[in-house]
């Protein structure tokens, strides 16, 4: 899998996520409560070490809509983003496939986070239909070359 199937893999498993949604979409999310959208922003080498191993960074967006009726399922709302956020941080480890001029090559996840989880928007015709947040997922990884 390569990072983009491996992050998307992972947020899967997520006990609060896996609960009451099926599947995390890719560049998707609708306005229905528990919808999971994972949107890619971007790839970068951050260094390659003396073996010429790359160590990467890929960043992700991660749209989530969940029902907002009272304060109660906004509070829930805030404390599943910030259990995901913890759990993913034991996401190490994990195997990743990265293309490299045409070759795969074969990686590792070292370091996975996320942030910023935050009130995105509101529907303005009916509140109660469900509010979107979006949090910030970064996915550190070496491709091993």
């Amino acid at each position: 899998m390569n990072i983009i199937e491996k992050v998307k893999d992972i947020l899967q498993r997520f006990p609060k996520i896996s609960q009451v949604v099926n599947s995390v979409h890719i560049d998707f999310t609708d306005d229905t409560p528990t919808s999971y959208g994972l949107s890619p922003t971007g790839d970068k080498v951050i260094y390659e070490d003396v073996l010429g191993d790359l160590h990467k960074q890929h960043s992700f967006l991660l749209f989530v809509t969940f029902g907002s009726v009272n304060d109660y399922e906004r509070l829930a709302n805030s404390s599943v983003l910030l259990e995901l956020s913890d759990w993913l941080r034991s996401q190490t480890g994990e195997e990743v496939e990265t293309l490299i001029d045409g070759r795969k090559c074969n990686g590792e996840i070292t370091k996975l986070t996320a942030e910023n989880g935050t009130l995105l928007a509101v529907p303005e015709e009916n509140g109660f239909q469900g509010v979107q947040y979006q949090l910030q997922i970064t996915a550190e990884y070496t491709a091993y070359v």
